[in-house]
């Protein structure tokens, strides 16, 4: 799954990169948590655009907005059928920057957070769709009364990262984003498999991670795993055995 994740690159990095048009002010997030607004890159008219939604999808046809929170990611094998999603899948995808994110394990009763990220330490973007919610009954009369979400898409772990969670978001090169923004959805399922395991690199990181209050670059560093593994004994001869 995907719970947490950051993009800290340079706005104008990510311009060249994605190729929007807009040149936004964004703020390095290293603690970007679900309900909070996340910079996503869609396309209108065959032009990239840089959008800020708030990360949780609210279905057009949901009664309110309540129900976001739970819906921060979307599995990619059932995506197609999900009433939730099914509809965004054919004609709202999107890209959402990132460029690492966290999952937590349980080891000998702690939770110990992880950071995943690609070995170049580059930014990449998570393979994403996105929504635009109305309050139901008259027409709102202002823009502030509309509401876009998004999720992010959601598959089998690469086999490297396996051991800290059975599952991953799906994480896409530069040169799927054509494929997942413009085709057809039949076209576009090609893309959502894990990531190449040659390319991905993960690490304990500070507990402090589990906190949305703290937002700094400090979790992003390398730290002590809260449990030392340590390895086995090598069993001892039976009695009697010259080996």
């Amino acid at each position: 799954m995907c719970g947490r994740y950051s993009i800290t690159t340079a706005p104008e990095a990510l311009r060249a990169l994605f190729e929007f048009e807009e040149s936004p002010n964004l703020r390095p997030r290293y603690n970007l948590a679900p309900t909070q607004d996340a910079p996503v890159v869609v396309e209108a008219d065959g032009q990239r655009h840089l959008r800020s939604l708030r990360w949780g999808l609210v279905p057009a046809w949901a009664k309110d907005t309540s129900g976001g929170a739970r819906m921060i990611n979307a599995r990619s094998e059932t995506v197609a059928e999900k009433p939730s999603f099914r509809d965004a899948y054919k004609k709202r995808r999107c890209l959402v920057p990132a460029d690492g994110f966290y999952e937590w394990r349980t080891e000998a009763g702690k939770k110990q957070p992880y950071r995943v990220t690609t070995k170049a330490d580059a930014p990449f973007a998570f393979a994403g769709l996105w929504e635009r919610w109305r309050p139901k009954g008259p027409s709102p009369s202002v823009e502030e009364e509309i509401v876009e979400t998004f999720t992010i898409l959601t598959t089998d772990a690469a086999p490297s990262i396996h051991h800290i969670h059975h599952r991953m978001p799906v994480m896409l090169r530069p040169d799927q984003w054509h494929t997942w923004l413009d085709v057809e959805a039949e076209e576009a399922s090609s893309v959502l498999a894990p990531f190449d395991d040659k390319g991905l690199i993960a690490f304990p990181v500070s507990t402090r991670v589990g906190s949305v209050k703290n937002d700094d670059p400090s979790l992003l560093e390398p730290q002590e795993p809260l449990v030392t593994q340590e390895a086995p004994e090598p069993p001892k001869p039976k009695q009697g055995s010259l080996f």
